[in-house]
Order: C-alpha cells, then sequence, then structure tokens
C-alpha cells in the first residue's frame, strides 16, 4: 500500500509538473542568447515554410531607461537580421512597439505565430536584450552590419573621450 501511494504520488507530480509548462521559449540576455535565437528564428522559419499564409508579427517593448528612438532601432535591426540573414519573407513579418515596460526588467522582444483566420496569434518567443543594445540574435554577428550598441554611448566610452579633451582631470598616483 505505502509503495502504490508513493508511485501515485510521483505520477501525479510528474503530470503536474509536465502540463504547467509554457508554451512560448524564453532567451535571456546573456552568453547563450546568440545561438538560442538563431535556433529559434531557424524553427520560426520552418513553421512559416509548413504553412504558406502564416505571419510572424514582433512586438517590441522599451526599457525604462531608454527612449523609443532606442527601441525603433531595435526593431529595425532585428527585422533586417530576419530578411538578410535568416532569409523571412518581408511580407509574412509585421513589427510592432509595444510601448514601454512598466517594471526594471530588460527590453524585450516578443515574436508570435499567426495563423490563417487568427487575429492575435501564439507567443512562440521572447528575446530580451541589455539596455541600449540590441539582442544578440547570432553567432559571429558582422559589427558593420549588425552593430550591438544603439543607445547611449557607453559611460566608459564617454569618460575616455573627456580625459582626451581634458574636461576630466587625472589624479595623481601617490607612492
Amino acid at each position: 500500500m505505502k509503495y502504490s501511494l508513493s508511485l501515485i504520488l510521483i505520477v501525479c507530480l510528474t503530470a503536474t509538473f509536465c502540463f504547467a509548462q509554457d508554451d512560448f521559449t524564453t532567451v535571456k540576455a546573456d552568453a547563450n542568447a546568440c545561438e538560442l535565437n538563431s535556433l529559434y528564428f531557424d524553427v520560426i522559419r520552418n513553421k512559416l515554410a509548413d504553412s504558406p499564409s502564416a505571419r510572424v508579427i514582433a512586438k517590441s517593448y522599451v526599457g525604462n531607461s531608454e527612449n523609443s528612438f532606442v527601441g525603433e532601432k531595435r526593431i529595425n535591426y532585428v527585422r533586417k537580421f530576419l530578411e538578410q540573414s535568416k532569409g523571412f519573407d518581408p511580407s509574412r513579418l509585421e513589427f510592432a512597439d509595444a510601448g514601454r515596460l512598466d517594471t526594471n526588467e530588460n527590453p524585450k522582444i516578443e515574436f508570435y505565430i499567426v495563423q490563417p483566420g487568427e487575429v492575435e496569434g501564439k507567443l512562440y518567443l521572447v528575446t530580451y536584450s541589455q539596455p541600449n543594445k540590441t539582442p544578440c540574435l547570432d553567432c559571429c554577428e558582422d559589427e558593420r552590419v549588425f552593430p550591438q550598441y544603439i543607445g547611449s554611448k557607453l559611460k566608459r566610452q564617454i569618460t575616455k573621450q573627456r580625459k582626451k579633451r581634458g574636461i576630466i582631470k587625472t589624479r595623481p598616483t601617490s607612492q
């Protein structure tokens, strides 16, 4: 009796865990993001090939510390990448500015696959980026074509430029 109760409990917990998982994938802005985003974009492209009338809607959210100009540049970057590097048909891609995030979460882009007859579609992928940067979409991207920094300059670069111009005085080191 004790053995069967344990077995039933394990089966119920396993079933609950399996059904509680999300249907979409989240890619955080870390070192693994490049390869994961590339993989999921290939999967999305294959899903579009299986359904010739399906399309993709991408909703871009800017972070609290960003302006709308950064959001527009991020959308253009992703559009250019999907069309040029991944071979997506431009007529099957729709991009929308979804506004500003209310929380301190990193900027994100949500990708929905919309089948014929659907209005909103099904959320498939959420990819995050660092503030004022583009999401890393593929390994070994060419910085001249797909720049990573799209917002304000890094504080380190600004400080370096000010030191060159003599605006910031460096302290002498005491020994």
